[in-house]
């Protein structure tokens, strides 16, 4: 061990600033991306509803979105209930029984559900990054306003 003193490194307090500012649209391009995939998990939970619907109830006929918006309405009369076209990824569906698009949802939600910890823990870590800069922004700015310490 050395009986040198420990020697700080400088850094201007523009530097940190711009630091801050990148720190906080990496915050909000996290929170866009929880948002996002917190949407995609209500849209499964929902496709899974609707199959558990088909499963249990007699139902003669579905009133579907034309869009996402649901600015048009098609009613979807008689409805196959063996048998639902489901999303498998990329730009490719399948018709499967019922059982099998309840497994693709599954394991849709549970990646979508790792995705969202992983972001939720990257964004924890943002945060706070974020507000040691700000601590040490405000403490410089602190000792700045007092004046060179003798």
């Amino acid at each position: 061990m050395s009986n040198q003193p420990s020697q700080g490194v400088t850094v201007s307090l523009d530097t940190l600033v711009a630091e801050l500012a990148e720190a906080r649209k990496y915050i909000e391009a996290l929170e866009s991306q929880i948002n996002q995939l917190n949407s995609e998990l209500i849209e499964i939970m929902s496709s899974r509803e609707l199959i558990s619907e088909l499963n249990t109830r007699d139902v003669k006929e579905l009133i579907a979105p034309a869009d996402r918006r649901g600015h048009v309405m098609v009613k979807v009369t008689p409805i196959t209930k063996d048998k639902v076209i489901t999303h498998i990824g990329l730009e490719y569906y399948v018709e499967l029984p019922l059982d099998k698009a309840v497994e693709v949802l599954s394991k849709k939600e549970s990646d979508v559900k790792r995705a969202i910890e992983a972001l939720q823990s990257e964004l924890s870590n943002a945060v706070k990054y974020y507000r040691q800069l700000q601590a040490i922004i405000n403490a410089a700015l602190t000792q700045a306003r007092r004046g060179p310490q003798k």
